[in-house]
């Protein structure tokens, strides 16, 4: 009986320790941006999402925005990383607040291009705003736990 039991435990913490998902600094999936005090990332229609990726060798975080609303709308936010000092770090200047007009339905998001403004333009990705530099927020890529927006607001455009 005795060594049923030990199998018992020892198969459970196996079960256990396997179905346990590892998150990595770099993740080229979509996570979630918690928005309101209850982490939910949709405000309005419009849900949030970031991306841990890296661009020209330097380390980037994507912002991308779904529209859901029949409308469109303007996004305003400020940009603000989690540490994993357990500590805030924002941008709350005037200057550092982003706005971005999304279309009806419409998604927009970061993605990798030159730096230059001609080669934004070739990428079709003028949405600059959607690409955060990691170093802004913290120094290295190992501090980095969480991004998320310090302000977001959502307004109807007619």
């Amino acid at each position: 009986m005795n060594k049923k039991f030990y199998y018992f435990i020892l198969s459970f913490a196996l079960a256990i320790s396997v179905s346990q998902k590892v998150h990595s600094q770099t993740n080229p999936d979509w996570q979630l941006i918690g928005l309101t005090p209850a982490g939910y990332n949709i405000v309005d229609g419009v849900e949030a999402l970031f991306q841990i990726n890296i661009c020209n060798g330097k380390d980037i975080i994507y912002v991308k925005f779904i529209n859901h609303n029949t409308y469109s709308v303007k996004v305003e936010w400020v940009d603000a990383v989690f540490t994993e000092e357990q500590k805030w770090v924002n941008k709350d200047d005037v200057a550092d607040k982003k706005t971005l007009t999304i279309p009806a339905n419409g998604e927009v998001k970061g993605k990798c291009a030159n730096s230059s403004t001609e080669d934004l333009k070739k990428e079709g990705n003028m949405n600059k705003e959607l690409v955060v530099y990691m170093k802004n927020f913290v120094a290295d890529k190992k501090d980095f736990k969480l991004y998320s927006a310090s302000y977001f607001k959502v307004i109807a455009v007619k």
